[in-house]
């Protein structure tokens, strides 16, 4: 059984905010929802499940004003759902990450104790549960428009990945310089040498990128291939760069 340690952690981002610089617990629980079905007469409980889980996901650390971080998340609770990704073996293509869809922001606490340094407690709501991922595109900072083709993720032991679709997420923590958007594409291959794009997110903007909300979860239907890769690209500007991430899902095969 592989084991990790917490310094292994490579991020943790809820749309364009970096939760990982504060954060010095998470729990992530996932629980099996269960109704009583024995009837007046019988000795024992007996238990039904229609298969619905539920999970809940806490955070504990440090209070942290820092941009684009944990307080600017949290503060004033705002309504908006964001994806979540957390990368809790590091932060290298290939690696496995947790993938949650649509997360809300419904409890802070900030905590100040005569002594001690300040700290915060949040807490989520999770929609869609949470995705077992893998990373397709390290968290990096990328220049001129480009793509890794030639420095591709396999996502996969076996081809074809899967037949049955599956999901992937973006997260743009950064965007400099004066571009008007940048649009970041996952590829796919099925021999690693000739890509076609799978997907095409949504254009991200520097004004996305300050309010937080640069990210995206997307479903993909049909055939997900052996290898993926991602591009880049910017409309407008001058020394233009981008930091991202993104993740893909492959829904397991019936």
């Amino acid at each position: 059984m592989a084991k990790y340690g917490s310094d292994q952690v490579g991020f943790m981002l809820l749309g364009s905010y970096s939760m990982l610089g504060s954060t010095s617990k998470l729990e992530d629980t996932v629980e099996l929802k269960l109704s009583q079905t024995d009837v007046l007469g019988t000795s024992d409980e007996q238990w039904w499940s229609s298969g619905a889980r539920k999970t809940d996901l806490t955070q504990d650390g440090w209070f942290d004003d820092a941009s684009n971080g944990h307080h600017e998340a949290f503060k004033g609770l705002p309504t908006t759902h964001l994806p979540l990704t957390i990368a809790p073996h590091g932060n290298a293509g290939g690696l496995a990450i947790d993938m949650y869809p649509s997360v809300g922001r419904v409890n802070y606490t900030v905590q100040v104790s005569v002594g001690d340094v300040h700290k915060a407690q949040s807490q989520y709501s999770i929609n869609g549960g949470k995705k077992a991922g893998v990373i397709a595109f390290p968290l990096g900072t990328k220049v001129a428009a480009a793509n890794t083709d030639s420095d591709d993720v396999t996502i996969s032991a076996t081809h074809p990945a899967g037949t049955g679709g599956g999901s992937t997420v973006l997260h743009v923590t950064e965007l400099t310089g004066t571009p008007t958007n940048c649009t970041i594409k996952l590829r796919h291959s099925t021999d690693g040498i000739t890509y076609a794009d799978l997907t095409t997110f949504a254009a991200v903007t520097p004004a996305n990128v300050a309010a937080g909300v640069a990210s995206e979860y997307a479903t993909i239907a049909g055939q997900i291939n052996k290898w993926v890769s991602v591009a880049w690209a910017y409309t407008g500007g001058s020394a233009p760069t981008v930091t991202f991430t993104v993740g893909v899902h492959v829904t397991p095969a019936p």
